[in-house]
């Protein structure tokens, strides 16, 4: 019984006290700076996957293969990014008269 409390109270409590700091620190963060914190996530990302070297962690539904490299062209929100792919030689793959294909973030890893 004990466990179930003190779960309870570690959970949601405290969660839920961690939350209401954090939404009031991003509400006087955008009432000074004026800056929403979608904006700053979407900063973050950005700034995490735009132009950088990416591989498919497995094969694509569009047919592109593990291994292939692409370069991330657009974050279209924080979930999906325009992702153009090479192949070997250097060269633009093109399927279906497509450059750039939608791809989740959660497929594809950065290549250092």
């Amino acid at each position: 019984m004990g466990e179930i409390i003190a779960e309870i109270f570690v959970k949601w409590i405290l969660g839920g006290i961690w939350v209401g700091l954090n939404m009031i620190y991003d509400w006087i963060k955008g009432l000074i700076f004026g800056i929403p914190k979608n904006q700053v996530e979407r900063k973050r990302i950005e700034k995490k996957w735009l132009y950088k070297k990416v591989s498919p962690k497995a094969k694509l539904k569009i047919g592109i293969e593990t291994g292939t490299i692409g370069t991330v062209m657009e974050i279209i929100d924080s979930k999906t990014a325009f992702v153009e792919f090479y192949d070997q030689k250097g060269e633009f793959i093109e399927i279906g008269g497509e450059l750039a294909f939608k791809v989740e973030l959660k497929n594809i890893k950065l290549k250092k």
